[in-house]
């Protein structure tokens, strides 16, 4: 007789994975994770609920598999190479001369720490019976969840400071070298130390090979750049097919070589990572939609479903160990984190502790495996899953109690790097637009005349840790670096974008063989050699486009914006609503130049050239700049 499947507990998790955010969205004081949320509706209709879902339903369980892995996949989207340090100098060192690290080792070193307090814990119970492998539990208890610290350094407008990049590299080390551990101990765990453990090594074979490829094939060759575009819209969606291609190839590879899938999978995301260009944030916010709003669900409420309440209750042992989890979790956090006291004070080094102690996703996967391996047993499984609760749900509080909210309505700075004469001219342009300039130099000469002509100008360095400079780094919305030295300009730029984490950086280039150094990490090069034949041509063809754009005596203003607002894609501009006189002048989409018309139709990624008087322009920028999540 041919079985017969029900939808009724798909249908079931579904609802419940709409229901839980309108529940939490009504106690907003207990500041409550959507996720645990998720994991605590799971454990009410699971085997330690209601039982409304059977312990074992192969399509739930399937779904949930894959949400996890694409949850994996999503993580690896988030590195953002380029502010990372990649391409970085022989001249770049881990320490100054006054003894700051840099984030990277920072990160690094914490984990490092983190693992050896970890693998103490892990002999304690490994002495005490309570798992049957050391490292396992090592590594559990030595994740972390990028998932929390993003948006809680977000909240607290954190993200794009030293501070804020020092803690999101620091849980990216965690999140990626957990993983990379895991996969290595059970391939030991499976087969023993054989040849398995060096196929492992294919994975990252793969990966540069992808890279490599990937790189060639679609941004550097444009007509297929064009067919991805034209074939992005409607029933196509190619390169959301092209993602999931991606990530199923590097999670069958895992399969094939005997890796952990989860390693595969956050391989393909960081794949996607560094081929993807600005242009390409839509797919970003289509694939958050996918996972987020159907796939991870499920994983997170069928982490509940399996929870076994009745192991946990009938082991006394595994009662006792609750609390002694939870301290150790906290602890192997805590201490390592002391080096973070070497570049920020006492409360930011507390902070950073507590924040990098919050574990989720990665953690129950761990748990999961050695569970799957017979390593630890179904009631300290359940304490696993309770610890990681509990700290996701305290970590972020202990944090945003100990870390004073930042000034979030304070203006943020637009950096000069250079007082010179060039330097002070750029400055007179971006005051004339209305915005707050602060110059840097370490010559004091330079710095006097600024400050003569009343610019906030401050004496010290941009290329090296300086007391002077950095409270203004810190909180810099864009940085312009005007130094005729390629060296010297790569190092400045290269420190704002990892150590500050400066989104925009735009810097003089005065060699053009140079440029895609600083394009490699995120940076905007100029070089004048190339564009002062265009400016010049731009005056001679137009002079009054020209003194649109050179003009600071009205009350007009020229900007770009990418448009992320999911409202206006796809809508011809003619029936968007634009606020007073704001005109929309060009549109510029996957490195080509479109001329707008009322039949214009936005996509994600678009930068728009808007024009109007400033009140107008500030207005259109919001309106078109408000993503999804916001």
């Amino acid at each position: 007789m041919e079985e017969t499947r029900s939808f009724a507990p798909l249908l079931l998790v579904v609802f419940l994975a709409f229901l839980v955010p309108i529940v939490l969205s009504h106690f907003k004081k207990l500041r409550l994770p959507i996720v645990v949320g998720e994991i605590l509706a799971g454990i009410l209709i699971g085997r330690s609920g209601f039982g409304w879902v059977a312990h074992h339903d192969p399509a739930l369980d399937l779904l949930a598999e894959f949400g996890f892995v694409f949850l994996m996949f999503l993580s690896g989207m988030e590195i953002d190479f380029s502010s990372l340090g990649f391409g970085r100098s022989k001249s770049t060192k881990a320490t100054s001369e006054k003894g700051q690290l840099s984030p990277l080792a920072i990160g690094g070193l914490s984990f490092v720490l983190t693992l050896i307090f970890s693998s103490m814990v892990g002999y304690s119970f490994y002495s005490l019976g309570y798992v049957r492998d050391i490292w396992m539990m090592a590594l559990i208890l030595s994740t972390t969840s990028l998932g929390v610290v993003v948006p809680v350094l977000k909240e607290r407008g954190l993200s794009a400071g030293r501070y804020g990049q020092t803690l999101l590299v620091a849980a990216l080390i965690a999140d990626f070298a957990t993983m990379l551990f895991i996969t290595v101990d059970v391939a030991i765990l499976s087969h023993g130390l054989a040849l398995d453990i060096l196929l492992i090594g294919i994975l990252f074979l793969a990966f540069l090979f992808f890279y490599r490829f990937g790189n060639v094939v679609f941004n550097q060759i444009p007509g297929v750049r064009r067919v991805m575009e034209e074939l992005s819209h409607a029933t196509a969606q190619i390169k959301v097919r092209a993602a999931f291609t991606m990530m199923l190839i590097f999670i069958v590879l895992a399969e094939v070589l005997g890796a952990e899938i989860i390693l595969g999978a956050f391989l393909a995301g960081a794949i996607v990572s560094l081929l993807r260009r600005p242009e390409d944030e839509e797919l970003s916010h289509q694939l958050d939609a996918i996972g987020f709003g159907f796939f991870i669900p499920i994983f997170f409420i069928m982490v509940g479903v399996d929870f076994n309440l009745k192991a946990m209750l009938d082991s006394p042992r595994a009662l006792i160990l609750v609390p002694f989890l939870v301290i150790a979790a906290f602890g192997v956090k805590l201490i390592p984190a002391l080096i973070f006291r070497l570049n920020f004070g006492w409360r930011e080094t507390l902070g950073a502790g507590a924040l990098l102690s919050a574990r989720l996703s990665l953690i129950i996967a761990a748990s999961a495996i050695g569970l799957r391996l017979g390593v630890i047993s179904e009631a300290i499984n359940a304490d696993i899953i309770l610890v990681a609760i509990l700290t996701v749900t305290i970590a972020p509080l202990i944090f945003l109690r100990t870390i004073p909210e930042s000034d979030v309505e304070q203006d943020r700075p637009l950096i000069v790097v250079g007082a010179g004469v060039l330097g002070l001219q750029v400055a007179e342009q971006l005051r004339g637009h209305g915005e707050l300039v602060v110059l840097i130099d370490p010559d004091a000469e330079r710095i006097q005349r600024a400050q003569a002509r009343g610019f906030q100008a401050i004496i010290g360095h941009a290329d090296q840790p300086d007391e002077n400079t950095e409270p203004y780094l810190d909180r810099a919305k864009a940085l312009v670096c005007v130094h005729s030295d390629v060296e010297k300009s790569f190092g400045i730029s290269q420190r704002a974008r990892t150590t500050y984490g400066i989104e925009h950086v735009v810097t003089r280039v005065t060699e053009p063989s140079a440029i895609p150094r600083f394009e490699q990490i995120g940076v905007t090069p100029m070089n004048a050699a190339m564009n002062q034949a265009v400016l010049l041509g731009l005056l001679a063809r137009n002079p009054a486009a020209y003194e649109l754009l050179t003009r600071l005596d009205d009350d007009k203003e020229v900007c770009e914006v990418v448009v992320l607002n999911p409202r206006f894609l796809d809508r011809p501009l003619r029936n968007i609503e634009f606020p007073g006189d704001l005109l929309v002048l060009a549109v510029r989409r996957q490195g080509e130049l479109v001329v707008p018309h009322g039949d214009t139709r936005l996509a994600g990624g678009d930068h728009v050239t808007l024009l109007g008087t400033c009140n107008c322009v500030e207005i259109g920028r919001e309106m078109f700049a408000v993503s999804a999540m916001d």
